[in-house]
């Protein structure tokens, strides 16, 4: 059985939530969005990540791990925003 089309509701809040995901992963430092953007955009392993970017693996790891938090800090502040609208 074929998957039904999301709905027209659904698909403006997919976009605005990719939008608000592109804008915070703007405000990151560089180092932040090149670790995000090798792990989960091009989908590479901690170690081909490492290798890309001529770091350790272990760097690579808590590297991530801050992005990541980072990442969630202004998320956070743009949903605060975007509450306070």
């Amino acid at each position: 059985m074929p998957a039904s089309a999301p709905s027209p509701e659904a698909e403006v809040l997919a976009d605005e939530r990719r939008g608000t995901l592109w804008a915070a992963i703007g405000r990151l430092r560089d180092e932040d969005r090149e670790v995000i953007g090798a792990r989960y955009l091009l989908e590479l392993s901690e170690a081909e990540t490492a290798q890309t970017l001529g770091l350790r693996a272990g760097t690579v790891k808590s590297r991530t791990s801050r992005a990541l938090g980072r990442l969630r800090a202004v998320l956070a502040e743009a949903e605060g925003a975007t509450a306070d609208d």
